[in-house]
């Protein structure tokens, strides 16, 4: 019940999520936010979580900054750009129906699943759900073949990133890993973004306003180190295919904070897919183990 509770508040703060860092766009350039998110949470981290030596210890440095550099500073860095000629309804719908399907071909790749009819079924009609909640939101013209495939190969970066941390999870303790991949990933997106999007004393400026601090909060101390942290745990305790069911859950919470904080419109096209994510979720979800009968003696 632990993990599933665990499971739920990470859903629901990675749902809200894309309010947040839409709220921080409104005043903050993509990669500056992306940045600022993982180096405050880092810094605060670092005041609280000690013990980050066994992440480089025993060969482990090149994973620990490989898996950094691909969740972090890779999927954000191609997913924004991305974003700036596909429409955020297709971005989404691209990158949400496509981590469950990467993780589980990844998964069962190197040897930590088996397919099972399970697998094919929750992941048939998980998909068809995103189909459904996002088809309203399709409706741009004009995307690029680069923006999509810099949204393609966001989402890759982050499952490769995922795979590549799993063996992390066994001898490093969630929250320090999630400093340690905090630090490297919001370095690079900063420097990044010092090469593509110029700092000013107006994007300076902008940082200390109201919506760039609420957006960074949220996306800090909830979107990073409570969210994060416990999809590590989840990763370690149900594998990265089922911890990245998340991804069936968290798209009908942004679908309602859009509509309570953005006045977006939600119909039977994106009820219906809501359902039908649910039902993919729980198929999906660790299926308890039997208990053995105890053997009677007469």
């Amino acid at each position: 019940m632990f993990n599933l509770a665990s499971f739920a508040i990470m859903a629901v703060i990675w749902g809200l999520t894309w309010a947040a860092v839409k709220y921080g766009l409104q005043v903050l350039p993509p990669l500056l936010l992306a940045a600022l998110r993982y180096l405050l949470a880092a810094t605060l981290l670092a005041t609280i979580v000690g013990g980050v030596g066994p992440a480089f210890a025993n060969g482990c440095a090149a994973r620990t900054i490989a898996s950094a550099l691909l969740v972090n500073t890779g999927t954000y860095g191609l997913l924004f750009w991305g974003m700036q000629s596909v429409s955020s309804g297709l971005s989404g719908l691209v990158n949400l129906a496509l981590i469950p399907v990467l993780l589980f071909f990844l998964a069962a790749l190197t040897g930590e699943e088996t397919a099972t009819w399970r697998h094919a079924l929750a992941l048939t009609i998980g998909c068809a759900g995103l189909v459904a909640l996002f088809w309203t939101r399709l409706g741009q013209s004009g995307a690029s073949a680069a923006g999509l495939a810099a949204v393609v190969g966001g989402t890759v970066c982050y499952c490769l990133g995922t795979i590549l941390a799993r063996p992390l999870v066994e001898q490093v303790a969630p929250l320090a890993l999630t400093m340690v991949q905090a630090a490297i990933g919001g370095a690079a997106l900063l420097l990044l973004s010092a090469l593509i999007e110029p700092l000013s004393i107006q994007s300076l400026r902008a940082i200390v306003t109201f919506k760039a601090l609420a957006s960074l909060a949220f996306l800090t101390l909830l979107g990073t180190i409570v969210a994060y942290t416990i999809y590590l745990m989840l990763l370690r305790e149900w594998g990265s295919v089922r911890a990245g069911l998340y991804a069936f859950i968290s798209p009908i919470v942004a679908l309602a904070a859009g509509a309570c904080l953005f006045g977006e419109t939600v119909g039977a096209a994106e009820i219906g897919g809501a359902l039908l994510l649910l039902a993919a979720a729980g198929l999906g979800m660790p299926q308890p183990k039997p208990v053995a009968n105890r053997s009677r003696h007469a």
